[in-house]
């Protein structure tokens, strides 16, 4: 079973997080979040009932494309696109290139993993912020 971990921080803290990795100051455990979300709202829009939907949909079917899994989930083409580009660019989806039909190269969007750990709030800090 692959696990997912989702982080809320701010974008100062992340920018300041990812910089540390990059230089080699701190090393990430595995227990750490893999994406970082900028608030719980974020979380929220991220992973909303359809989006956990699409999700599931994806990992239970071996698709041949978007267009394909468009037609399963019945959405439209085009905004079940951005909506898979979107979840790509948090590390949820991953879009690899198909087969070639009418000259296009299809995209085949793919979920590796099967469960997500959602982030831990800490109330303690959210009274500070206050």
């Amino acid at each position: 079973m692959k696990t997912i971990r989702i982080g809320v921080a701010s974008d100062q803290e992340i920018r300041s997080r990812m910089l540390d990795i990059a230089a080699g100051r701190i090393r990430p455990s595995a227990q750490e979040p893999k994406i970082w979300v900028r608030s719980i709202d974020e979380f929220r829009k991220l992973l909303s009932e359809k989006n956990m939907n699409l999700l599931a949909a994806i990992r239970s079917h071996r698709l041949k494309s978007v267009s394909e899994l468009a037609r399963n989930m019945q959405e439209d083409q085009v905004n079940l696109t951005k909506r898979l580009k979107m979840l790509a660019s948090f590390g949820l989806v991953e879009l690899e290139e198909g087969e070639r039909t009418r000259g296009r190269i299809a995209l085949v969007p793919k979920v590796s993993f099967d469960r997500i750990i959602p982030p831990t709030i800490d109330l303690n800090n959210l009274s500070k912020a206050a």
